[in-house]
């Protein structure tokens, strides 16, 4: 994780300028306190701060959390989202948006695994990722192809984010629904709601989001 947060403490600005409006996957949450696990900017703690929940705003960019001073002044965490330094049954509700997608292989299963443990029995973790059958990486499939014949996994791909003449590049897993639903699973989790999310295409995901509740 340390590649994604020297990448994101160098965008950081630049971000918090033009991923300012709050997903509405922020709308789900019901409860707090609330965990914004991979809170970036703080553009939705800053939101569900504003309609009286109680908010921790996590993420391993300190550049990102300092960014995000600017806009929510409850609590900034810095902390790896593989190993959350909360006690169990913390928070009522886990916000992690696109952000598990950054994690790679193993890490994944363990992030959920936390974000389960954190929860209070009856609590609720929305999670977001970015979906694989989407239209801007079709091109990208050939050389995600030759990636998996190298020995590499067809799903990952790197992003890239232009700053002042820099191309930096982000890591990214991108998810199948059934793989999502199925790592929710092994995570500990049982009753799972799906939904799809897109920006432009009518018929395919672009994001994939889980609802999963902890029992």
């Amino acid at each position: 994780m340390d590649d994604i947060a020297k990448v994101y403490d160098e965008i950081a600005e630049g971000y918090f300028h033009v991923r300012s409006k709050p997903w509405p996957e922020v709308e789900l949450v019901e409860r707090g306190p609330v965990l914004d696990l991979g809170c970036g900017t703080g553009r939705h703690s800053s939101y569900l701060m504003s309609k009286g929940f109680e908010v921790v705003c996590a993420d391993i960019s300190w550049g990102m959390l300092s960014v995000a001073s600017k806009r929510f002044q409850g609590e900034r965490v810095q902390c790896d989202a593989a190993f959350l330094p909360f006690r169990d049954e913390s928070f009522a509700t886990v916000l992690y948006i696109a952000t598990l997608h950054h994690l790679r292989d193993e890490l994944r299963l363990r992030s959920l695994m936390e974000v389960r443990r954190v929860l209070k029995s009856g609590g609720t973790a929305i999670v977001s990722v970015w979906a694989l059958f989407q239209p801007r990486f079709f091109r990208m499939y050939p050389s995600m192809f030759l990636n998996f014949l190298r020995g590499g996994v067809f799903r990952d791909v790197h992003v890239p984010w232009k700053r002042g003449g820099k191309i930096l590049m982000r890591y990214y897993h991108l998810f199948t629904k059934s793989e999502l639903i199925s790592l929710l699973r092994r995570a500990g989790f049982r009753e799972i709601e799906y939904r799809k999310r897109s920006f432009k295409s009518r018929i395919l995901a672009e994001n994939h989001v889980a609802i999963a509740r902890k029992f």
